[in-house]
């Protein structure tokens, strides 16, 4: 039904880092995960929390804001978005108003590394389920690490700090190179302040990091509220939020968004 077909949309895009996917699928461009990327930029020992305000650009020139609340412990990340601050793109109001109406619009996402894993979190509905990493990124399908190259191209001042601007290239040993810029903060103990992620087929991610706070977040950010309930697979969660909203399952064609385009029924 279309009605799963959106919050599949919504929600398989909304995991790990995919808020970033989920944008290039509104904007028309290939689903890639830049989650394995910045897990290269920010190296396996970073700790911070900061807020990330993400402008997707598509090859058409439409774009897409997003702000999104990191929390990163040692390679662990934790992200919360809210459906409701995007700006642009092409997400059906339907599609908002659906994912709200289910107390799905407000997500958390957990991605843990080293366990090949992570936790789709929604609060609305005190609800989390697992979710394998995806395949072919650097850290699932092999423990080689990926080939990093840095090249310092110049100096510029973002958002007031002073950088370094690198081009890095991370090559994983199963799957296609990015390409991204990143500015390292100078007076932030070189912290990635900023980065810009080519996406591929036109699209591009530019993220710029504030109010960044450089001490260690809470071990127990990173894992599910001990009283939600737990189902074994986004689909699931999906399908028992769909049959408690009023009137059940929404039914025919008339009163459904359309698809974004490149999406089949």
């Amino acid at each position: 039904m279309r009605t799963i077909r959106i919050a599949s949309l919504v929600t398989l895009a909304l995991c790990g880092l995919g808020a970033v996917g989920f944008a290039q699928g509104m904007l028309g461009g290939p689903r890639r995960d830049p989650g394995a990327v910045l897990a290269e930029i920010f190296g396996k020992d970073k700790s911070f929390s900061a807020v990330a305000r993400t402008t997707v650009k598509g090859p058409d020139g439409n774009e897409m804001q997003m702000e999104t609340s990191y929390a990163v412990l040692e390679g662990k990340i934790r992200t919360e978005t809210d459906m409701a601050k995007m700006q642009g793109g092409r997400i059906p109001p339907q599609a908002l108003a659906q994912m709200q109406a289910m107390g799905m619009d407000k997500t958390v996402t957990i991605v843990l590394p080293e366990k090949r894993t992570g936790y789709l979190v929604y609060p609305g509905l005190k609800a989390y389920c697992e979710l394998p990493m995806r395949a072919g990124s650097s850290s699932t399908e092999t423990n080689k690490p990926p080939k990093v190259e840095r090249t310092e191209v110049g100096k510029e001042t973002i958002d007031g700090h002073p950088c370094v601007k690198y081009k890095v290239v991370v090559t994983p040993e199963n799957g296609p190179s990015v390409n991204t810029l990143v500015w390292q903060a100078t007076d932030l103990k070189d912290y990635p302040i900023q980065t810009e992620v080519d996406a591929g087929g036109g699209t591009v991610i530019t993220t710029l990091f504030q109010n960044i706070n450089q001490h260690k977040p809470a071990a127990s950010l990173f894992e599910p509220p001990s009283d939600y309930k737990h189902y074994s697979s986004p689909q699931e969660l999906m399908m028992n939020s769909m049959g408690g909203m009023p009137g059940g399952m929404p039914r025919g064609r008339s009163s459904m968004p359309p698809m974004p385009p490149g999406e089949k029924e």
